[in-house]
């Protein structure tokens, strides 16, 4: 029995300027040829770009860009309590993405539920994930925009529901400030159900109590965001805007 051990002239290396040398073809004994690695090109580079491009799919409003669980501003135990369940969720994203674990943040106004939101999705895109966070009125639009022949939307009614479900964490805000009509609860539901059976974790922000979100959302897309754990935070005290 003979074992084979490969020589360093049998590998080719190329200079990265940022991260050193990178592997980039290999000979092929057999064949007496080199091959090159798929894919080429710097694997740090490409992991540098790919990070970049999910924080920029993150889409953060203007207004939140600067916010994060470090400028939270505590006051009470109660809101302790919100800034450690959101940091919990977002330290432990990996496993939240794995069992689709979704969460609800619901309160009064200017209580700091999209700023704690929005550094959950700066944080899990920090760790490669990717996250989109827009109102459930830009969700129902860009359905519905599937539906006009005269549209400039290249999706199909299908194909925007998969885009939706292919995000790791998808974040819909203003949850309750529609008509709630049937037919936008039932293009919400398609969001969330599409998600559930993909197992994406859905962010859920809203003004209203836990039994009106019932009501707007429909009892079936809510059990699905209850599902495997899902968390609720309530963001129970008064609002910040207006202060003197």
């Amino acid at each position: 029995m003979s074992s084979s051990t490969s020589n360093p002239e049998d590998k080719d290396y190329e200079e990265c300027p940022t991260h050193g040398p990178w592997l980039r073809s290999i000979f092929d004994p057999q064949h007496q040829q080199w091959c090159s690695v798929v894919p080429i090109g710097c694997p740090a580079c490409r992991r540098d770009a790919q990070l970049k491009t999910l924080l920029q799919r993150t889409a953060i409003p203007p207004r939140f860009a600067n916010c994060a669980f470090d400028n939270f501003k505590v006051e009470s135990p109660q809101q302790q309590t919100a800034l450690d369940a959101c940091k919990d969720y977002a330290s432990s994203f990996e496993q939240m993405h794995a069992k689709g674990v979704c969460m609800v943040l619901r309160g009064n106004v200017g209580t700091g539920k999209n700023h704690l939101a929005c550094a959950i999705a700066r944080q899990v895109s920090k760790q490669g994930y990717s996250s989109l966070i827009l109102t459930i009125a830009e969700a129902i639009q860009r359905i519905r925009a599937t539906w006009d022949r005269d549209s400039e939307s290249p999706e199909t009614h299908t194909e925007i529901i998969e885009r939706f479900a292919d995000v790791n964490l998808l974040i819909l805000d203003e949850v309750g400030r529609q008509y709630g009509s049937e037919a936008e609860r039932i293009n919400t539901f398609e969001v969330i159900n599409a998600r559930y059976l993909a197992m994406r974790p859905t962010m859920i922000i809203s003004n209203l109590l836990p039994t009106e979100i019932i009501l707007f959302l429909g009892r079936a897309a809510y059990d699905r965001l209850r599902e495997n754990g899902g968390i609720l935070v309530n963001f129970d005290w008064e609002s910040h805007r207006g202060r003197c």
